[in-house]
């Protein structure tokens, strides 16, 4: 319950008739008070609904038991899992989240790294999915001050930073050599924004796997991250004289938005457009069909990073490192070889 009445510790040791030492060291459990003492200032702290403020007490500090995270939208349901391991791993170790949503603009990250810096944040776990110089500036003082920084994106702003990365080529080229194997020859790409880093690797990605399987014709459409991507880069590839008959979309949401564009425009999935997504989200596996998925082990990603954050909090000369993880192939009902090479 807040305090409403914004108590002071000043007025608590008035009220129990000692210092605001002695109240201090009964609020930590720190040894050397008598247990009359003791009973009767947390007595006095119950009656007045006292508080203590964590975020004075961190400042005096010059620390915080909280980490700043700084992610591009919640909306999207990657960040969600992927702050859920983060703070799973926070709060065992008796650390909470401070959770900002930058909605990918540049100058949004930027004040909220600039708020966490004020505050004092214990570290700082900042997902990026474009360039920002003035954001990587603010993590290299960051993390030459010894203040743990984790990034996961296109940036590693200085060499005492953590990156987390997974290899987004790989990604995309699993997607589209699966497509390839069931017999597929015209494989499309709903890409990433154009503006994205990932979005050139995973299209680098796609045509190695089309080069592996000797296919020379391209369909690249640019999308997104979102439902509404999918829908538009779906009715844009059908819409083709000779439309593809798979598609590999920029995510798990934008695979979803495709298909819902499939089915409105009468074609079977994946009887007719097989279609993959990118990440395994929670809701990948029970769709209509069940999405076959390029799995990111997303709740793995944020809980190595928070420890890893949490590791330089207890041993500020750690150095910076990589945590690289592996992608895998969620096979389901999406996909299945073209019509035309079903007897």
């Amino acid at each position: 319950m807040p305090n409403p009445r914004n108590i002071t510790i000043t007025e608590v040791a008035r009220a129990a008739k000692v210092s605001i030492q002695t109240v201090s060291a009964v609020l930590n459990d720190k040894p050397g008070i008598s247990e009359p003492t003791r009973v009767r200032i947390r007595r006095i702290v119950a009656r007045l609904n006292y508080h203590p403020n964590g975020l004075a007490s961190s400042l005096r500090a010059r620390r915080s038991q909280t980490v700043g995270v700084v992610i591009p939208t919640i909306t999207n349901p990657f960040f969600p899992e992927f702050v859920r391991g983060a703070e799973d791993a926070a709060h065992r170790n008796g650390y909470s989240l401070f959770l900002c949503n930058s909605d990918e603009d540049c100058a949004k990250e930027i004040q909220y790294l600039q708020l966490l810096r004020r505050h004092r944040a214990a570290g700082f776990l900042v997902v990026s999915v474009s360039e920002n110089a003035e954001a990587d500036r603010l993590l290299a003082e960051l993390a030459a001050a010894k203040t743990p920084v984790v990034t996961m994106g296109p940036r590693r702003a200085h060499p005492d930073v953590v990156a987390v990365e997974i290899d987004d080529a790989e990604i995309a080229r699993l997607a589209t050599a699966h497509l390839a194997g069931l017999g597929h020859r015209r494989i499309a790409f709903i890409t990433p924004p154009p503006s994205k880093g990932i979005c050139a690797a995973r299209i680098t990605g796609y045509g190695q796997a089309l080069k592996e399987a000797r296919i020379t014709r391209r369909y690249l459409v640019e999308g997104g991250f979102g439902f509404v991507d999918g829908i538009h880069g779906a009715q844009t590839l059908m819409a083709s004289l000779k439309p593809p008959t798979a598609i590999v979309a920029a995510n798990d949401l934008a695979a979803i938005g495709a298909i819902s564009a499939l089915k409105r425009l009468r074609f079977r999935v994946p009887g007719d457009v097989s279609v993959v997504g990118i990440d395994d989200i929670q809701m990948a596996a029970f769709i209509d069909p069940p999405l076959t998925t390029v799995a990111q082990p997303v709740y793995e990603m944020g809980r190595q990073a928070m420890e890893a954050i949490l590791a330089r909090v207890a041993d500020p000369s750690l150095p910076g490192a990589t945590l690289s993880f592996n992608a895998d192939l969620k096979i389901r009902q999406s996909t299945a070889p073209p019509s035309e090479a079903v007897p």
